[in-house]
């Protein structure tokens, strides 16, 4: 197969899951809140005239001594935490010293929020910082909730500089590209993908922990179902819609959907179950934001689990709505919406789908090849017929006129494509003649 039907098939496959992707899920409401004041300031960067006893400083890390967070908002967990997904990481936030950084590292503070990051990679974090502020309005616009903006963002090289870059005990996982520490207000980003090594979408992953941050103030550090705070911040950072739209398909057919429970209190850890465990989570938080139009309930719902109120109460009070009857009124969507493409699209329906257009493709192609020569055929008999039409023209000798005769110009019709540029013509009766 040539590359450029190995381009086409791969865009049919994106073109597919994509009107999948349409098909069976809306997108979710997000927005900001009706009332400014609900939201914060965003941590975007200041001019010198607006920073308020902050300047912003660029030094190299050997000058630095060992960095402290602030802890804005008070740690309030559970005795015995639940275990948490890959990239969010609770631990005490009694006086958290960080590592110091590593040779070559900056550090810049731009308005609540501290920067860290190497040298070489100066560009990615200005991208980023110029997007924070967006992000963070977003993200905290749809919360509804007053949090604090202050917040500490290291970008490490690779997976070797997450691990020196992270609170002393307490490493990301080896296979991360972002991970967020809610109580300490730290984010640690990664420009390469520990399994590929290739660059991620940086942004995206940066406006997942984003939420993650934001959520946890948000609740002050209450306890939540995995599920909500993952699906919320997967929802939020809009990431893979397509890839996850398949997942929950296949799971779905092959009636491999998780209890909520179950992921509720942590994920699996088998990779195709992890992905499942993400999935599902955003599918069933859209399902959530979407049971109402008031934006007003999801802060309601956050404010009753900031004063102690349980989740599943606190879900009752603000949608009017029992989880559980949420989660079978969600399973039940589930099979209602992947009917409207079967998943053996993914399959041998697929390739044969693949190979039809590709037969069609084919003989439209030899179709208009062969109208194109015929056109070139007819113009060409045209264009001989006209040239045979002036060689038979009859020829007056100058000699055999009179001065008293009227001269006879002899007139004949030329098609366009044989005139040629120069040549004088004269218009009658509504077609061009070349005069001789």
């Amino acid at each position: 197969m040539s590359s450029s039907w190995a381009d086409r098939v791969q865009s049919f496959g994106r073109v597919s899951f994509a009107l999948a992707a349409l098909l069976s899920s809306a997108p979710a409401a997000h927005g900001q809140a009706q009332t400014v004041e609900q939201v914060p300031q965003a941590p975007e960067a200041p001019s010198t005239e607006t920073t308020t006893g902050v300047q912003d400083t660029e030094q190299p890390a050997e000058s630095s001594t060992q960095a402290q967070i602030a802890t804005p908002v008070p740690s309030n967990t559970r005795s015995e935490p639940t275990r948490e997904p890959a990239d969010v990481v609770n631990m005490s936030a009694d006086r958290v010293e960080l590592p110091p950084l590593p040779a070559g590292f900056l550090e810049k503070r731009i308005g609540s929020v501290s920067w860290a990051y190497h040298d070489s990679d100066a560009n990615i974090a200005r991208e980023l910082q110029g997007a924070l502020g967006a992000a963070w309005r977003s993200v905290v616009g749809e919360l509804g909730r007053d949090v604090s903006s202050e917040m500490t963002i290291r970008i490490a090289r690779g997976p070797e500089d997450m691990q020196r870059l992270a609170p002393e005990g307490s490493p990301p996982p080896a296979y991360a590209v972002g991970v967020a520490y809610p109580s300490l207000g730290l984010i640690i980003l990664s420009v390469v993908s520990p399994e590929s090594w290739l660059p991620p979408d940086l942004k995206t992953v940066l406006t997942h922990e984003l939420s993650h941050i934001a959520l946890h103030r948000a609740v002050a550090g209450r306890p939540l179902p995995l599920w909500f705070v993952e699906g919320l911040a997967t929802q939020q950072a809009g990431e893979q819609r397509v890839t996850r739209v398949r997942t929950l398909w296949e799971a779905a057919v092959a009636g491999e959907i998780l209890p909520l429970d179950v992921v509720a209190r942590h994920f699996p850890d088998r990779p195709q179950q992890v992905n499942l465990a993400y999935a599902q989570s955003a599918d069933f938080v859209r399902h959530l934001l979407q049971t109402s139009d008031d934006r007003s309930r999801l802060p309601r719902l956050l404010e009753s689990v900031a004063n102690g109120v349980p989740f599943e109460r606190a879900v009752l009070t603000a949608y009017r709505i029992d989880l559980d009857y949420l989660e079978r009124e969600w399973r039940q969507g589930l099979a209602e919406r992947f009917r409207v493409l079967p998943l053996v699209l993914t399959g041998t329906a697929l390739w044969g789908g693949i190979a039809l257009l590709a037969i069609v493709a084919f003989a439209r192609r030899r179709r208009q090849h062969h109208e194109k020569v015929a056109r070139w055929a007819q113009e060409e008999a045209e264009a001989e017929q006209a040239l045979a039409t002036l060689a038979r023209a009859p020829s007056v000798p100058a000699e055999s006129m009179s001065s008293a005769e009227p001269r006879v110009l002899h007139v004949y019709a030329i098609p366009a494509h044989v005139r040629e540029a120069g040549v004088p013509t004269i218009e009658h009766e509504g077609q061009r003649h070349t005069l001789h």
